[in-house]
């Protein structure tokens, strides 16, 4: 419960103080409409499975990813793939995580 809490209070801090502000537009609002991939058009990693580092050839030097360490076990999810599924859903433990870019 401590990372979800952890994760959300970053998430929160990160988030510009000042929402949308739809009063100031140059494109008429009616004219807005939605685009990307339809509802669950982009699939969320489900238990995913892991390699140790030394064994991997996926990741380059300078590569991005994001970190998750639960109880003195690491976790990181390449933003490389994380840009192609967006949300992990995985475990660490028994404490269920989400994962979300």
């Amino acid at each position: 419960m401590r990372i979800l809490l952890l994760i959300l209070l970053a998430f929160l801090i990160a988030t510009p103080v000042f929402a949308w502000d739809f009063d100031k537009h140059t494109i008429p609002i009616d004219e807005i409409m939605s685009g990307g991939p339809p509802k669950d058009g982009i699939p969320a990693l489900m238990n995913p499975e892991y390699i140790s580092a030394p064994k991997d050839s996926f990741l380059r030097k300078g590569d991005r990813v994001i970190g998750v360490i639960v109880n003195g076990e690491a976790r990181a999810y390449p933003l490389r793939i994380m840009s192609w599924h967006e949300l992990v859903n995985d475990r660490i433990g028994d404490l269920p995580i989400l994962v979300s870019w």
